[in-house]
């Protein structure tokens, strides 16, 4: 299917989809003569910035500059020769790399590595020079790429990739040193005394980088903490960090990929140990297969928390930093890594994070359930938040395939719609309304599983969204029996449908977008997603029994229908009463406000408890009412993340919500035309039509206000007694409309009474 190609991406294509606006190509013109001008392009990005060689073709140079960055980056390009070499040539490629960056010339080169090589020459005793695995597997990109042409797996297993560095190292026994028992590599004949002895003059500036703890106690639970990373000048950083999780040193270290940037953009890792190998196990050294891990190593509490946000299983003890040597400069840099950019990044993995940080609205906003209209969506679309979320998780983009319904002709709709309607008759009064009352919620909801939904008339649109690893492995196929008058509405609800599948699988915290997760496709029905409006307060109280009665006499009922577009101004409050606070004093902390936000009532894309309240409101009106605090990792996110807010929550606390509905933008007549009547109107006022005619057998119709002719053309299609029909409007423009469509219906039916329009 068309929808299945494989879309190939230029690397300058590469480059915008990542950085949008922020990649700035500028153009410089290089005259090697009076008549001949080559072209050079300097690619400005927000961490670094690249020049490539000279062309004649300008966009050949921009290609090259974005080839460049793509490089320094460590992603592939999409067009790269990777594909076409063998395995062995992989091998050997791995084996010059790994030789090339032990060389005398590679120390003073602008890259990670350099800078961990000459952090490495500094240390004390035998790990002078030692640099450890983790950091060639991590940073360098070309081992990567060729590591992958020998098994795609090692992009999500990190033990595998350090294995083939270790195993390519090992074929240079005259060049480096590889130490069995320690995960570390080194050069075998010393470097040049006048280079170390540059080095040993450098002066580096002690730091205090901060960071987050994630503990691992004895009985399995996990603490979240900050900590300070005090690197002293001389002193490699990974050892500093080995040294916080108990471990030899940095060469024990393992190094995950980029899980987020902190709020100055700089890039956060996880840090943890090393799974220990099987010594006596040489099985690893197959190509296919992966080092054996000790069981011993296994006994380890599993840090769910650092798997989570890492996507691969972390064993004891982590540390989250955002340290470490840039492409642009030979210095350390570094970055504080709060327990609220924590929070945050461990947010916006789920795609319902996601939506939230989008809004800017942690505590009040949330991934809708249905997509109803562009018009009235607020945030970046289900489409943009899927692939947003794919490219998060390094998977494929996601892949789309349109299917469309066949037409139904008004008569088997009517048919149909007649059976069912009879056999729902003779069921029992009580479940025909408990029937109606789920019905009446249920047009923008999932279809339910085994059913298949036609549209009315005309062509309907279904999508079906595949999501595959990198190595092509199946991770989600969703498919919705639901059809959609607009392509882009079927696109847009089913990126919504798995969105809210993978939102809950992120959830519950043991998220593993790696892990084969195939469901069919009744998908919509079983992870459905309901928001139930209620008429009444939420759960909670008012800050007074005045404010309280003032609200109970002002709004009674739900004044905002579904459908509707509102904007409210908010702020919450952690609010702690002195009666239930440990030392006996009221305490009140704002966390989360917005002057002004727009939100659709009905689809689920803010808080239930703040949208129930709003909905009983009119313009102007303010309310405050009291709920349950969420997680804790919900609040410090919203919050500043000092430890006053996380000392309020070991108190009783609750949350106050402070809102004014600032204005109301209702629904448009269709939408509410298809929340409210169910068949549609059109529809009940066709069937009772047809029904007076079959009971009647008229022979004549006139329809009186006959518009453009909708029902004349409806009833075309439904077999009928009729020998004439007549439409009488005072719209000339609309009867001749109504005109076309009913000769070009008669002329396609068996039968052909006598039409006539009239003004």
């Amino acid at each position: 299917m068309a929808g299945e190609e494989k879309q190939t991406l230029t690397p300058k294509e590469m480059i915008l989809q990542k950085f949008g606006v922020k990649a700035i190509y500028r153009i410089e013109e290089v005259h090697v003569s009076s008549n001949d001008c080559l072209y050079r392009c300097h690619l400005q990005l927000p961490e670094f910035s690249v020049v490539s060689n000279v062309f004649k073709r300008k966009k050949d140079s921009e290609q090259s500059a974005a080839e460049l960055a793509l490089e320094k980056l460590g992603i592939q390009s999409q067009d790269d020769d990777d594909v076409d070499i063998t395995v062995d040539e992989a091998w050997n490629n791995i084996v010059e790399r790994i030789k090339y960056i032990f060389s005398d010339e590679f120390l003073s080169v602008d890259h990670p590595l350099g800078g961990h090589l000459r952090a490495a020459l500094q240390r004390d005793g035998e790990r002078c020079g030692s640099l450890p695995v983790s950091v060639i597997a991590t940073f360098d990109a070309k081992i990567n790429s060729r590591c992958k042409v020998i098994d795609p797996s090692v992009e999500s297993d990190p033990i595998l990739l350090m294995s083939y560095v270790m195993k390519a190292a090992a074929k240079l026994p005259d060049y480096i040193v590889v130490s069995p028992h320690v995960d570390s590599l080194r050069r075998k004949k010393p470097y040049p005394p006048a280079t170390i002895k540059a080095l040993a003059t450098t002066h580096v500036k002690s730091i205090k980088a901060e960071a987050v703890h994630l503990q691992c106690t004895v009985g399995g639970e996990e603490v979240v903490k900050p900590v300070t990373l005090d690197i002293s000048s001389g002193r490699y950083y990974l050892d500093i960090i080995a040294d916080k999780l108990g471990l030899k040193d940095g060469s024990q270290v393992m190094i995950s990929r980029t899980i987020g940037k902190t709020s100055s953009g700089y890039e956060c890792r996880v840090y943890a140990a090393i799974p220990k190998l099987k010594s006596s196990d040489n099985s690893w050294k197959a190509r296919e297969k992966r080092p054996i891990i000790e069981s011993s190593h296994l006994e380890k509490s599993r840090n769910a928390k650092a798997s989570f946000v890492c996507g691969v299983d972390i064993h004891g003890d982590a540390i989250v930093a955002s340290v470490g040597y840039p492409w642009r400069s030979h210095d350390l840099e570094h970055d504080g890594v709060t327990l609220k950019s924590f929070y945050k990044i461990c947010c916006g993995i789920s795609p319902n994070g996601i939506y939230k940080l989008s809004r800017e609205a942690i505590i009040a906003a949330q991934l809708p359930f249905s997509f109803t209209t562009k018009s009235t969506w607020r945030g970046p679309f289900p489409r943009e938040i899927l692939c947003m979320f794919c490219r998060q998780q390094q998977l494929v983009e996601p892949i789309f395939t349109i299917s469309t319904a066949p037409v139904k002709p008004m008569s088997c709709i009517l048919r149909s719609y007649q059976k069912l309607k009879d056999s729902e008759c003779d069921e029992k009064d009580s479940e025909c309304d408990e029937k109606d009352s789920e019905c009446d919620d249920s047009e923008y909801q999932y279809t339910s599983k085994g059913k298949e939904e036609i549209p009315e008339s005309g062509t309907g649109y279904r999508c079906e969204v595949k999501i595959l690893s990198k190595s092509q492995d199946l991770v989600l196929d969703c498919s919705s029996r639901k059809f959609y008058e607009k392509e882009n509405h079927a696109i847009q609800n089913a990126s919504l449908n798995a969105l809210s599948w993978l939102s809950r699988l992120f959830d519950e915290g043991d998220g593993d977008p790696l892990q084969i997760c195939y469901t069919d496709d009744h998908l919509d029905a079983v992870f459905q997603q309901r928001i139930l409006m209620k008429e009444a307060v939420p759960k909670g109280h008012f800050r007074n029994r005045d404010e309280m009665n003032q609200y109970e006499d002002q709004v009674r009922i739900q004044t905002i229908t579904k459908g509707s577009l509102v904007s409210i101004c908010y702020s919450v409050y952690l609010d702690v009463d002195a009666d239930f606070s440990k030392d006996g004093k009221s305490k009140k902390e704002l966390i989360e406000s917005n002057e002004e936000i727009e939100f659709e009532v009905g689809n689920g894309s803010m808080n239930p408890h703040l949208e129930a309240v709003v909905t009983q409101l009119v313009v102007g009106q303010y309310a405050r009412f009291l709920t349950n605090a969420p997680a804790e990792d919900l609040f410090v996110t919203a919050a500043t993340g000092t430890q006053r807010d996380r000392s309020l929550l070991s108190d009783v606390a609750g949350f106050e919500y402070c809102v004014r509905l600032l204005g109301v933008k209702g629904p448009t007549e269709k939408r509410i035309e298809a929340d409210f009547f169910k068949p549609s109107l059109s529809k009940q006022r066709l069937e009772y039509v047809v029904k007076h005619i079959k009971e009647s057998s008229a022979s004549t119709l006139v329809d009186f206000g006959c518009g453009s002719g909708s029902l004349l053309a409806s009833i075309l299609d439904c077999p009928t007694s009729l020998q004439t029909i007549a439409g009488v409007d005072i719209s000339h423009k609309s009867l001749t409309r109504a005109a076309k469509i009913a000769t070009f219906k008669n002329k396609q039916g068996s039968l052909q009474p006598q039409i006539y329009f009239t003004p």
